[in-house]
């Protein structure tokens, strides 16, 4: 793989934060109610806008507390400090390439429950980026959204890593199974 592209899939990550879901919705979850697909809308816009706008310290606010909490104690930093470099990383990254076009399809939001009963959502997501070395490429994934004290967090669940970590700090994750996103050239 050649090095940019390796530099690109973390930028991926830090733009879906961090995949089709190898899985059925169980007839019984329990659909959103109006209020938490509102609050998600909101979550979805706050960082659709904060993405186009460069403004990673709000992207990085739709990290899961929990997440953050668990990577600084593994990185040995406290979690202000982790954002910080999150936040730095991202700027690096991200300046390497064009994001072309980034969306989150809210209309084809699949709704499901886990065994707890809390509800998530996998949301279609698109990034469209381009840089000298690798040209422009497309990037087709879901973007989890969950619930979390009230509030909606987004992760990346097309990367091992990602979900890896989501399972630990979420154990009701465990039996929910993603499949890996698409990452294509595109002219």
């Amino acid at each position: 793989m050649r090095p940019l592209v390796k530099l690109l899939l973390p930028v991926v990550a830090a733009i879906s934060i961090l995949s089709s879901a190898a899985f059925s919705t169980p007839a019984d979850a329990r659909p959103l109610t109006d209020a938490e697909k509102d609050k998600l809308q909101q979550t979805v816009e706050t960082f659709d806008k904060a993405m186009r706008d460069e403004d990673y310290e709000q992207v990085a606010n739709t990290i899961p507390p929990r997440v953050m909490e668990f990577i600084a104690k593994q990185a040995g930093l406290e979690v202000d400090a982790l954002r910080t470099v999150v936040i730095q990383q991202m700027e690096v990254a991200l300046a390497a390439v064009t994001l072309e076009d980034f969306g989150m399809d809210m209309k084809a939001l699949k709704e499901a429950e886990l065994a707890n009963g809390d509800p998530y959502a996998l949301i279609p997501t698109e990034t469209v980026m381009t840089s000298e070395a690798t040209g422009t490429m497309r990037v087709q994934s879901e973007t989890l959204a969950l619930l979390d004290e009230g509030q909606w967090y987004l992760v990346r669940v097309n990367d091992l890593q990602q979900v890896a970590i989501l399972r630990q700090v979420y154990p009701a994750f465990s039996a929910v199974e993603f499949s890996g996103g698409k990452v294509e050239a595109s002219e």
